[in-house]
């Protein structure tokens, strides 16, 4: 199975993201106590986060669009992913 270069784009932005958390966790491990890394630590992570979810619903649309999924259920999968990314 191959992936796609959109795909792999978004395989790289979890990865990144992997590597901020982790830098996380070692600031809690070493209890490293500098504030200020580990804010911009957070915010990196959460806007990374936030950047992977927009890229990834994108991917999806443009998926369904090319299977030429129905556009009800089209409507009923956005809906529900709207649903889960406000109800965190």
């Amino acid at each position: 199975m191959s992936l796609s270069d959109n795909q792999t784009k978004l395989i790289h932005r979890i990865n990144r993201i992997q590597g901020q958390l982790e830098a996380i966790k070692n600031t809690i491990v070493t209890e490293e106590q500098d504030c200020e890394k580990a804010i911009l630590l957070l915010k990196a992570a959460h806007q990374a986060m936030k950047k992977f979810g927009e890229a990834y619903i994108h991917e999806y649309m443009d998926t369904c669009f090319k299977e030429k999924k129905s556009t009800q259920n089209i409507e009923s999968d956005v809906k529900k992913a709207i649903s889960a990314a406000f109800s965190l």
